[in-house]
């Protein structure tokens, strides 16, 4: 009984030193990861790593060095033991012409119609391995710096299930300019033992996807190539121009000038100036799909966005869908209607068939003017006398309630062409709160010219007598009063997410510079640039290389400034239709308005 007690003893004694013994192993193990882990992350930010770092592991047997630049690139100098995601120095040339695109080469899928497209998971899988690739090696990808060419190559090998992919910060040229050497001996990769398996196909979106999120205020489409493609100055494809309501983040405005991302707190208020927020749905998109997985990759890596999801078709794929699908130019073309457009949804058919068209046109000319022609069931608003009465805010509200704009209404202004007026009506109404407020593309002179009618009748206003009465009802309008639409003291500080205050000067060539202008700082761009010689409003590629040359970026905050408001809101609404996030104009408390 003694001997068995002491045995029983024994065996627990035994199968407790086992515990602890596996206990110690197990967290000898985590010990063992939790210090390499750290080791890295000191060299590490994010998804990033840094050259110093690299640089110290360059003969770990476990790290893979990708680099992603085009052949020629890495045939003239590379990192010791790069081995290339390019098409090798035998296979590059087809007749003598350059076809590596470098990044893409060896895992895109030459028989597919669309360019960039990756293959399947197990020609993706082949790559990999004869790239030396194993499940657990660490893998660090690389390009010239600054680029998308490592961005692309990252987005195949970790959305096929590779969890140890980094991009080396600032690419070759930051490896260089911190003096680290180059070779061009070409390493012979072992084989690798990479398993494909695509983590998650819920983050690829295709067309139809992004035709359900058009102008969703959850859903912020963007487009990540230079401004040129965006507003049309470039034809990359076979038309110009971006997706409709998509904004634009040039993809090299994420970095600084030794080509390293720029820091986490600089690229978040970047994305946030241009509404993109950690909690809505960010969608990448380009012309291919190269330059939007840099940013997919500076969103999701680098931030920690929770939810973007990568258009991997992109404008190629927009383009060749069979229903012609459209393409913008101005990034608000909402705010330019057609006549034809008004036509229709403010014309006279719609008044005998809907009640309440929910679209008014508004003329902003004189009453002289109004009455001697005018386009059928518009109202008149002579914005300008109006301006010289010193209206108080009831007063507005009262009157474009009276002349049959509710906060529903869509309002298109016109005066006879350039848009002058019309535009000092579209800030009121957007100083205002109102939500839709349009100009009338080509304005009076564009409607005549199509040959469609103009009348002398007043337009009757009055309350509905008959099931469908054409005559404008009446509404009750309430201001929302947008203080960011205006700057009243010249005084106040800047707070559009940190960024400068750019002002313009809007004052016409014909005229001197005003000697108040309220700041040492402006740029002085006469209103009259943003038309063409026949008085119609530039194409947006025109005028969004007006501004650009002028050197007044999409992160600042811009305040129009002249001694004429007509012409400090025809730049305001200018700058409106190419998509600037904070655009104000200046009108003191001493100037006729509220």
């Amino acid at each position: 009984m003694d001997r068995y007690d002491m045995s029983s003893q024994a065996q627990r004694v035994m199968r407790l030193n086992r515990v602890v013994r596996t206990t110690f192993f197990i967290a000898a193990i985590w010990a063992i990861l939790f210090i390499a882990t750290s080791a890295w992350s000191q060299g590490s930010r994010g998804f990033l790593v840094e050259t110093k770092w690299l640089a110290s592991r360059l003969d770990d047997p476990n790290l893979v060095i990708i680099d992603a630049s085009p052949t020629k690139q890495y045939l003239a100098r590379h990192i010791k033991n790069a081995v290339s995601a390019s098409f090798g120095a035998e296979e590059y040339l087809s007749c003598g012409i350059d076809t590596s695109y470098g990044g893409t080469d060896l895992i895109s899928d030459p028989p597919s119609a669309m360019p960039w497209t990756d293959g399947s998971p197990e020609h993706i899988q082949e790559v990999m391995r004869s790239l030396g690739i194993n499940n657990d090696s660490i893998v660090v990808i690389h390009d010239a710096g600054a680029f998308f060419h490592a961005t692309r190559f990252f987005w195949t090998l970790t959305h096929h299930g590779h969890k140890n992919a980094f991009i080396l910060n600032g690419g070759l040229s930051k490896w260089v300019s911190d003096g680290f050497p180059t070779v061009q001996a070409i390493p012979k990769a072992k084989r690798g033992n990479f398993v494909a398996s695509v983590m998650d196909s819920s983050v690829v979106v295709n067309t139809e996807y992004v035709l359900s999120k058009l102008f969703k205020p959850d859903t912020v489409i963007v487009n990540a190539v230079g401004s040129d493609w965006h507003y049309g100055s470039y034809l990359a494809y076979s038309r110009t121009g971006h997706i409709p309501s998509s904004i634009n983040a040039p993809y090299t405005d994420y970095f600084q000038k030794d080509k390293t991302w720029k820091p986490e707190s600089e690229l978040r208020r970047t994305f946030e100036s241009l509404s993109m927020l950690r909690e809505k749905e960010i969608i990448a998109y380009c012309g291919g799909n190269p330059a939007a997985s840099l940013l997919y990759f500076t969103l999701r890596y680098v931030l920690g966005y929770p939810n973007v999801k990568f258009y991997t078709g992109s404008l190629t794929e927009w383009l060749k869908d069979e229903r012609d699908l459209p393409l913008h130019t101005y990034q608000n073309e909402h705010l330019l209607r057609d006549p034809l457009w008004v036509q229709w949804w403010a014309g006279k058919r719609i008044q005998f068939l809907v009640r309440d068209p929910k679209v008014l046109t508004v003329d902003v000319r004189s009453k002289e003017k109004y009455s001697a022609g005018h386009i059928p069931y518009a109202v008149n608003i002579p914005i300008n006398d109006l301006m010289k009465k010193g209206m108080s805010l009831g007063d507005w509200e009262k009157l474009l309630g009276d002349s049959g704009i509710g906060a529903d209404t869509e309002v298109v202004l016109y005066d006879e062409l350039n848009g002058d007026s019309s535009s000092l009506m579209f800030w009121l109404m957007e100083y205002l709160g109102h939500k839709q407020v349009s100009l009338l593309k080509g304005g009076l002179a564009a409607w005549k010219a199509m040959g469609l009618e103009v009348t002398t009748s007043d337009t009757i206003i009055a309350k509905p007598k008959t099931k469908y009465d054409v005559a404008i009802s009446p509404k009750s309008y309430k201001s929302a009063i947008q203080p960011e639409k205006r700057l009243v003291n010249v005084n106040d500080k800047p707070d559009f997410h940190g960024y400068p205050r750019i002002w313009i000067l809007s004052s016409s060539k014909k005229r001197t510079v005003p000697v108040s202008v309220p700041s040492l700082d402006y740029r002085h761009i006469p209103w009259e640039k943003n038309l063409t010689e026949s008085g119609s409003l530039k194409p947006a590629a025109q005028l969004i290389t007006i501004y650009e040359e002028a050197r007044i970026p999409m992160q600042s905050e811009v305040v129009c400034y002249s001694d004429s408001i007509q012409e400090a809101s025809f730049t305001y609404y200018v700058l409106r239709t190419l998509g600037y996030p904070r655009v104000r104009v200046y009108l003191s408390k001493n100037g006729p308005f509220l």
